[in-house]
């Protein structure tokens, strides 16, 4: 069993101001800061590249889980995937010698607007944000057409890059617990 106590949770109200996951950051706020490790973010997702976004005390954690998950229509992990994107794709001398040269992807920094924003910004606990993007055909995002149907047909078809965001986002919550 894990050896710490694990919380999953689906916040309400999110798009109006982030209150869902405020009131419970702010209700349980003395807990979490006695004991919060972590807090894992998914608020959508595509098909395509994997990307993390978070504090980067978790960088070299997210690094090697994303070695060992493979993405889900090609036999390369998630990392190898993405180093290959950002060399290929660089924009600059800089940004192609970094991919050639680092070992390592780098997390994006966190802005706001997602449910880690209360666990991060209001009480300081490290925070990462998972998503696949690039793949998916956009535009039905809070929309008439934001259903099943449409998703799977357009946005993840057989879910499987669903599956491989369970699998980051698994590994990630038992390696921490």
């Amino acid at each position: 069993p894990p050896l710490r106590t694990i919380i999953y949770a689906a916040w309400d109200a999110e798009e109006p101001g982030l209150i869902g996951s405020t009131e419970w950051v702010e209700e349980h706020a003395t807990e979490l800061r006695q004991h919060a490790v972590a807090y894992l973010n998914t608020d959508g997702y595509s098909r395509g590249l994997v990307d993390v976004g978070g504090s980067h005390t978790l960088e070299l954690f997210f690094n090697q889980i994303l070695e060992e998950v493979y993405d889900p229509r090609i036999d390369v992990s998630l990392k190898e995937r993405r180093h290959a994107f950002d060399l290929v794709n660089a924009e600059d001398d800089k940004a192609k010698a970094e991919a050639r040269d680092r070992k390592d992807l780098r997390i994006e920094p966190l802005g706001s607007g997602s449910d880690f924003t209360p666990f991060l910004q209001h009480l300081g606990i490290a925070s990462a944000n998972l998503y696949f993007y690039g793949e998916g055909q956009d535009g039905s995002y809070h929309t008439l057409y934001d259903t099943y149907e449409h998703f799977t047909t357009w946005q993840d078809p057989g879910l499987l890059y669903g599956v491989a965001l369970a699998k980051t986002a698994g590994r990630a919550t038992l390696r921490l617990a």
